[in-house]
């Protein structure tokens, strides 16, 4: 991905080559762009490996000829991801008269709504990490929903998928929770520096940016304790209705077992007590009946003491 955009009357719009772009977005780097980053711009490996690294935290980094942002944001979500949200890492390399943005995944800058009144580098710059912000806030509102919709199918559920699939959401949230803290240690950094030259309108702008960090990071917060507490409790509850499930299934093979146990006794190729032999031709011709009312009987006790203990 190889993309070049310029500044035009306080929006971007497509530039034709390098030299006439003020911002230059690439991703999936080959060797040779690799190779020209290094040599002719003279960012280290390590800088550019930092930029699609999900695990590397945010910061800047000031040079010589150029101010290195290692950003936070969400990573695109798809069906096949089986509600497991991750983050990634971009990179913007502000110089002196453009920008170069390093990112797997494509940012919509050319989406009026979200990039709009761009007069400057710096404020270009902002609104890609607000654009990430407000990323962050869109998947927590997936979340939340995804939540409830796991919550009702537990109430009717026992099955561990559902479970897991909150495990998975929850794992989710906790590297929201890190990568929004990581962002505002950056964002903080970033009101304390001078070298970028902030006007007073962007440093409002950052301001707005770092509240709205902070409020992210605090709904991340407050969903990532809800769902531990909420997996915690539907835990106990599955584990509360297997219990009840093996009591009633314990009761029923009790009851089952006391017949078949009198059955089993009065089948015995013996000779019975009280005439009660098998042979319809010899002892009583109610013998039958009253074998099935001693089973009866039992599993009456039986109900009934434990209907008692109860």
């Amino acid at each position: 991905m190889l993309k070049y955009y310029k500044i035009e009357s306080g929006r971007l719009s497509v530039a034709p080559n390098e030299e006439a772009a003020d911002i230059v977005m690439m991703g999936s780097l080959s060797q040779e762009q690799r190779s020209i980053l290094v040599k002719e711009y003279e960012i280290t490996e390590h800088t550019i490996a930092s930029a699609f690294d999900s695990d590397e935290l945010s910061r800047i980094e000031y040079d010589d000829d150029f101010t290195t942002i290692v950003f936070k944001k969400p990573k695109n979500y798809s069906a096949e991801d089986n509600f497991q949200f991750r983050v990634e890492s971009f990179g913007i390399f502000i110089f002196k008269d453009w920008v170069l943005l390093l990112t797997d995944s494509d940012i919509p800058v050319m989406d009026e709504r979200k990039f709009s009144k761009i007069d400057s580098l710096n404020t270009f710059v902002l609104r890609v990490l607000s654009f990430a912000i407000a990323h962050f806030n869109e998947h927590l509102k997936i979340i939340n929903r995804i939540n409830d919709d796991l919550e009702l199918r537990l109430n009717t559920s026992m099955e561990n998928k559902y479970l897991l699939s909150m495990f998975s959401l929850n794992k989710g949230l906790i590297y929201y929770v890190s990568a929004l803290n990581s962002n505002d240690t950056l964002l903080r950094k970033l009101q304390l520096g001078r070298s970028l030259n902030w006007t007073e309108a962007e440093r409002e702008l950052l301001e707005d940016i770092q509240i709205e960090n902070g409020q992210s990071l605090q709904q991340a917060n407050i969903y990532a304790n809800i769902l531990t507490s909420m997996m915690d409790a539907r835990a106990s509850v599955i584990n509360n209705n297997v219990n009840q499930l093996m009591k009633n299934l314990t009761i029923v093979t009790i009851s089952i077992s006391l017949p078949t146990f009198f059955a089993s006794l009065f089948g015995m190729n013996v000779k019975l007590p009280f005439g009660m032999n098998g042979d319809a031709t010899v002892g009583s011709p109610v013998a039958f009946w009253i074998i099935i009312a001693i089973c009866f009987l039992s599993v009456f006790v039986f109900l009934a003491v434990w209907m008692r203990k109860k």
